[in-house]
């Protein structure tokens, strides 16, 4: 016999009253925040409340931590954005600094730049150049300097590998 809607409204509240403390501990061990996860199962329930489709014994369960998973995605996601936001905020008040500090700033990366390629042999530190400064694929530099495009791109691996280690070393 089908469930009349007080019916699961009480099922829901039954579940709810015995469940709770253990979604919250779910979502908390997630979130790892009390509150946040208190608030997002409180959200769950009011969201089953009011699902309009048939909830049973079996399924319950499975349907509520389905609901916290989700939402604990949705609110990480979330936080995640905002904190890229932030970050994108910080670096663009760190870019108004003047001017003169910024040509400084690129003026000592290109030195540590030119210092770093000086340990290239010619033709990494060629192919690295036309890729990184002059922003060529490796198929326009192998049809410029009349090699394999499978050549460029190993030189380009090497010589990016290389330059990496070099700038952590000097930063």
């Amino acid at each position: 016999m089908p469930q009349s809607t007080a019916d699961q409204r009480q099922f829901i509240a039954d579940f709810y009253r015995s469940h709770r403390e253990e979604l919250v501990n779910f979502a908390t061990s997630r979130l790892g925040n009390r509150e946040e996860g208190e608030d997002l199962v409180q959200d769950t329930f009011v969201k089953m409340m009011a699902y309009d489709g048939f909830i049973n014994a079996e399924t319950v369960k499975s349907f509520a931590f389905t609901i916290v998973a989700n939402k604990v995605k949705d609110l990480l996601r979330r936080r995640i954005y905002r904190r890229r936001m932030e970050e994108s905020r910080q670096y663009e008040a760190e870019m108004q600094c003047s001017p003169v500090e910024r040509i400084a700033e690129y003026h000592d990366t290109l030195s540590i730049m030119q210092r770093g390629m000086r340990l290239l042999s010619p033709a990494c530190s060629k192919v690295y150049r036309m890729s990184f400064f002059h922003d060529m694929t490796a198929g326009a530099i192998a049809e410029a300097l009349h090699v394999s495009q499978r050549t460029v791109e190993a030189q380009v691996f090497s010589a990016r590998k290389k330059m990496r280690a070099f700038m952590r070393k000097e930063a």
